[in-house]
């Protein structure tokens, strides 16, 4: 897809299928590892939220898909082991990219609200497994370095909001008795 921004040489239809793919592909993978001792870089979450944020940047990209590239990265915070190699920090290139094109500040500080709202489910169902605990430091380590980039460039103050609301009840949930 990067090589069509340049030179246009996909037809519509193929890009919509690699759009399509790419977000399949990320929400079905299983494989959440990031580097491999002895064998090398798996990091198919990092890899696959870099092909989700170059669908994204394609001028072909359609607005109307917004909403399945962010169910996408929604559900890589939930897939359950902790990320260890810079995963969160290559998912947010993909809310940056949405940002740039197209995503509102209400419909991102909704997402932000969803994924926390997700997190209290999870919380309810398994707060005694080590599998909320894995769940919560990913979005934990996603939405504060969410924070950080819109910070950094200036935009979604509301939804900045939200996520220093949200942590701060999380943190009073787990550390404040």
């Amino acid at each position: 897809m990067n090589k069509d921004k340049d030179v246009r040489f996909l037809s519509t239809d193929i890009l919509l299928r690699a759009f399509e793919s790419s977000i399949s592909y990320l929400r079905q993978e299983k494989d959440t590892r990031g580097y491999v001792e002895e064998k090398g870089w798996a990091h198919s979450i990092a890899h696959g939220a870099d092909l989700l944020a170059s669908a994204i940047d394609h001028p072909s990209y359609n607005t109307d898909m917004s909403k399945d590239f962010l169910d996408t990265v929604h559900n890589c915070l939930f897939k359950g082991p902790v990320y260890t190699d810079d995963e969160d920090e290559r998912l947010i290139f993909v809310i940056e990219s949405l940002v740039d094109k197209d995503l509102s500040e209400t419909e991102l500080e909704e997402w932000v609200i969803n994924i926390f709202d997700e997190l209290e489910v999870v919380f309810e169902k398994e707060s005694s497994y080590i599998s909320f605990y894995r769940i919560k430091t990913n979005v934990k380590n996603f939405v504060k370095t969410l924070y950080f980039r819109l910070g950094y460039k200036n935009i979604g103050y509301h939804a900045r909001g939200t996520i220093k609301e949200n942590l701060e009840s999380w943190f009073k949930k787990f550390y404040i008795k």
